[in-house]
């Protein structure tokens, strides 16, 4: 559930996207242990529920909005409530799983706004570049990706078309 959203976009290559998320997750267990797989495994099921309840209540604020400005400045701190509660979910599955905190944390962050991002179809640029900036064997690369993809998120989906029902 946390690399393989609900839905592709269309396009040339609907599934690189994904493909890349599956990749730089076992790529990230094959580097740091089964440890990291089963801490990711634990943060599934929360990172699902956050997802769902954040679409649940941005649909619910686009249904009250009079303006885009308003859904906006409502969204954004449901957006940035949703990563926080599962920014801390994520933290307790690394624990559990006796996964490093700066290893697993920034990691399930990045699949987390992946799920969300190509779940409301936001454009897949950004999301793949992060997901191969995730791929570098460098420490803070995946922790550099989640902030990039975080900030994209920010702006993404806080627009009214994120959530439009198809």
């Amino acid at each position: 559930a946390l690399v393989w959203p609900g839905r592709a976009a269309g396009g040339r290559f609907p599934y690189v996207a994904h493909l890349l998320a599956v990749a730089v997750a076992g790529w990230a267990v094959h580097r740091h242990g089964t440890a990291l797989a089963v801490g990711l495994a634990l943060a599934v099921v929360p990172g699902h529920l956050a997802a769902v309840a954040f679409a649940a209540g941005a649909r619910a604020r686009l249904d009250g909005s009079r303006a885009l400005e308003d859904f906006a400045d409502r969204a954004r701190p449901l957006l940035l409530a949703a990563v926080a509660l599962f920014t801390g979910a994520a933290t307790a599955a690394a624990v559990l799983a006796g996964t490093p905190l700066p290893v697993a944390v920034p990691l399930a962050l990045l699949l987390f706004l992946t799920r969300l991002l190509l779940r409301h179809g936001a454009h897949r640029a950004p999301v793949c570049a992060g997901l191969v900036l995730a791929l570098v064997p460098v420490p803070a690369a995946a922790l550099a990706a989640a902030a990039g993809l975080l900030v994209h998120a920010v702006l993404a989906l806080a627009r009214a078309s994120a959530h439009a029902r198809p």
